[in-house]
C-alpha cells in the first residue's frame, strides 16, 4: 500500500503556504516525492476562489485588515471562505491518477470522486463525535441539518430542497473544499471549523451564498470541542483508507518546511 505521509504545520500564514503548495505539487508532479497531507492552522485570512466577485467581500480590504483580517487571493477554485485559528486546514498533495480508479487518457483524473472522498473524510471525523452531516448535491463542503439526524439521511439533498433550511438557519456549513488540480496533482484542499470564531463568516457572502450561515464542532457540540489535532487524526484516518493509501508521519524539515513562516508558526 503506497504511503500518505502526514505533516503537521502548526499556524502558518495563508500566502506562504500557497507558494510551499505550488513546490511541493511541481515535486510531486516530478516524482520527487510522494503523496503528503499537510495538516495546520491560518491565522485570520479571507482567501478569494477564482469564482470570486467583488460582491462577495462585504466590505474593504482596510475594513478588514482593521479587525486583524487579511485578505488573499488563492489560485484555487470556489468563491471566498474565512480561515482562523481554531480550524482545521488539510491540503493533500497527491497524484490522483495513483488513487483508485480513474478515467481513460493521458491526466485524466476523477476529480468527484476526490473531493467526495474530502467530504466523507469530514463527515466521518463528525460522526465520530455524534455530529451528523452530509453533502448537498449543487453545493460544495459538508452541512449540518437539525432535520437530519444521520448522515445517510442527506441521500438525494440538493440545493433546491436545502433553499428552505438555508433560509432559516436550520442548514449551516461547516466544512468547505477548494481545490487546485494541475495535471492530476491536487493542492489547497479542506478546512473544518472546530472551534474557531464564527462570526467573520457573517462579514462575507460565504462561499457566495447569501442565506449560508457558519457552524463548529463546538457550536454543535454546545460549547465544548475536542482540539484542532485530534479531529486531525480521525480525518486523516479515514481519508487514508478512501484512498487506499497508509499514513505516514512525516517530519516537516525532510520537505523544507521546519522554517517557513516561523513568525506565525506555533508549537
Amino acid at each position: 500500500m503506497a504511503a500518505l505521509t502526514v505533516i503537521e504545520l502548526g499556524r502558518r500564514d495563508y500566502a506562504g503556504m500557497v507558494e510551499v503548495q505550488e513546490r511541493l505539487a511541481a515535486d510531486r508532479l516530478a516524482g520527487s516525492i510522494g503523496d503528503l497531507l499537510l495538516l495546520l492552522e491560518h491565522p485570520p485570512t479571507y482567501t478569494l476562489g477564482r469564482r470570486s466577485e467583488p460582491s462577495d467581500l462585504l466590505h474593504g480590504a482596510g475594513w478588514y485588515r482593521e479587525r486583524g483580517i487579511e485578505v488573499s487571493r488563492t489560485p484555487r477554485g470556489g468563491k471566498v471562505t474565512y480561515h482562523g485559528p481554531g480550524q482545521l486546514i488539510a491540503y493533500p498533495i497527491v497524484d490522483l491518477r495513483g488513487v483508485g480508479e480513474q478515467p481513460a487518457g493521458a491526466d485524466r483524473v476523477d476529480v468527484a470522486r476526490f473531493v467526495a472522498s474530502l467530504e466523507g473524510a469530514m463527515a466521518d471525523s463528525l460522526w465520530e463525535l455524534g455530529i451528523p452531516a452530509g453533502r448537498i448535491e449543487g453545493l460544495t463542503g459538508l452541512w449540518v441539518d437539525d432535520e437530519r439526524r444521520d448522515p445517510g439521511d442527506f441521500t438525494g439533498a440538493d440545493a433546491a430542497s436545502a433553499a428552505p433550511g438555508l433560509a432559516r438557519g436550520n442548514i449551516r456549513k461547516i466544512g468547505s473544499i477548494g481545490l487546485k488540480i494541475r495535471r492530476g496533482v491536487s493542492s489547497h484542499g479542506l478546512s473544518l471549523n472546530v472551534s474557531c470564531d464564527l462570526e467573520p463568516f457573517d462579514w462575507i457572502n460565504s462561499c457566495g451564498i447569501e442565506t449560508c450561515r457558519a457552524t463548529s464542532i463546538a457550536v454543535e457540540l454546545g460549547g465544548e470541542a475536542p482540539s484542532v489535532e485530534s479531529v486531525g487524526k480521525a480525518v486523516v484516518a479515514s481519508l487514508a483508507s478512501r484512498l487506499g493509501l497508509e499514513p505516514t508521519t512525516g517530519n516537516p524539515a525532510d520537505f523544507g518546511l521546519a522554517e517557513a513562516n516561523p513568525a506565525n508558526s506555533v508549537a
